[in-house]
C-alpha cells in the first residue's frame, strides 16, 4: 500500500508541471494563431503592400498608397498633433508647485491598423494617446515634505523694525541645511549693518538697573530667530544653542523666544534628519511665518 502511495505521489509530481507546461504552450499557440488571423485579415485588404480600398484620413483618400507612404503622411500629421508633457516644477522663489501638464501623441501603429481594418469608404480618426509627465505635483509633494511650521504676529509694526525683519528674512529664506550640518543664525546673517539695509529700530538694552527699551541697527530681527527656533522645535531638529531675552517679548509666550546678538548670543541647531532641510520665511499680512521642509529628492529643486 505504501509503495502504491509513493508511486502515486511520484506520478503527480511529474504530471503537474507537464500539465502547466501544456497549458502554457496551448496559450502561446492560440496567441500565435490570433496574430496570424489578424495578419491574414490585413493582407486581404492590401495587395503588394498597397491599400486596395477607398479609406479616408481627413479629406485624403489613401487608396493606392502603400504602408510606408501612409506612415509618412501620419508622421507629418503627428508634427501638428504631438505635444510633449510638461513636468511639475517647484518654484523656490514663490515656494509653490507649478502643476504638470499632460502631453499627447499620435499612435502611428494603431492608426495604420485602423486604416487597414476600415471598411470601404470609411473615414479613419487618428489614434491619439495621452502622455503623462515623469514628475507630477504628487511626486513633488511626496519628496518635499513640510516638517515644521510656526508663525508670530508683528505687533510692533514700525517701518524700520518691519524693514529689518524683511532684510533678515531674505538672508534666511531658501537656506539649505545638509544632514548633520549645524545652522547658525549669526553665521548666516553676519553683522547687521546699514550697508546691508538694516535700520535703527527698538531693541532691549541691558543696563545696571535692568533691561530697558533702546534703539539699535537691526532691531526686531529676534522675531525671525524666535519664529525659526519654534519651527525647528516642531521639526524635532537638535537645538545646540539658544538664549532667552532678558525680559518677555510681546510676540511670543514667555520661555519660547530666542534672542540673537552678533558676536554674542546665537541660535544654532543641527539637521538630524537623513535628508537636506530648507528654510522658508514669509513676512506678510502682519505675520512672520517660518516653514521647514525635508527634501527627499534634491533633483526636484
Amino acid at each position: 500500500m505504501r509503495m502504491v502511495l509513493k508511486i502515486y505521489k511520484l506520478v503527480s509530481i511529474c504530471l503537474i508541471p507537464m500539465f502547466a507546461l501544456g497549458c502554457k504552450l496551448d496559450s502561446t499557440r492560440k496567441e500565435a494563431e490570433d496574430n496570424k488571423i489578424k495578419l491574414d485579415y490585413m493582407a486581404d485588404k492590401i495587395s503588394n503592400r498597397t491599400l486596395n480600398k477607398e479609406v479616408y484620413f481627413g479629406k485624403r483618400n489613401l487608396k493606392g498608397l502603400d504602408i510606408e507612404e501612409i506612415r509618412k503622411i501620419l508622421n507629418e500629421y503627428s508634427k501638428e498633433i504631438n505635444v510633449e508633457p510638461k513636468n511639475a516644477t517647484f518654484d523656490k522663489e514663490k515656494w509653490s508647485i507649478e502643476p504638470e501638464k499632460n502631453g499627447r501623441k499620435l499612435n502611428i501603429d494603431k492608426t495604420v491598423e485602423s486604416i487597414l481594418q476600415a471598411s470601404e469608404g470609411a473615414t479613419v480618426e487618428p489614434v491619439i494617446e495621452e502622455v503623462k509627465p515623469d514628475i507630477t505635483s504628487e511626486t513633488i509633494k511626496k519628496n518635499i515634505v513640510e516638517i515644521g511650521n510656526f508663525s508670530t504676529e508683528i505687533l510692533d509694526d514700525q517701518k524700520s523694525r518691519v524693514n529689518n525683519i524683511k532684510v533678515a528674512s531674505d538672508y534666511i529664506n531658501g537656506v539649505q541645511i545638509m544632514p548633520g550640518e549645524e545652522f547658525s543664525f549669526n553665521g548666516t546673517l553676519g553683522r547687521r549693518t546699514k550697508e546691508k539695509g538694516y535700520k535703527k529700530a527698538p531693541i532691549i538694552v541691558i543696563t545696571e538697573k535692568g533691561p530697558k527699551k533702546g534703539y539699535g541697527v537691526g532691531g526686531g530681527i529676534c522675531q525671525i530667530s524666535t519664529t525659526l527656533y519654534n519651527a525647528a522645535l516642531e521639526a524635532g531638529l537638535e537645538i545646540t544653542e539658544r538664549h532667552q531675552h532678558s525680559k518677555k517679548v510681546p510676540y511670543i509666550e514667555k520661555g519660547k523666544d530666542a534672542t540673537v546678538v552678533y558676536g554674542g548670543a546665537d541660535l544654532k541647531f543641527v539637521n538630524n534628519r537623513e535628508n537636506p532641510v530648507i528654510i522658508n520665511v514669509n513676512v506678510s499680512e502682519g505675520k512672520v511665518t517660518v516653514k521647514l521642509f525635508e527634501i527627499k529628492d534634491t533633483s526636484l529643486l
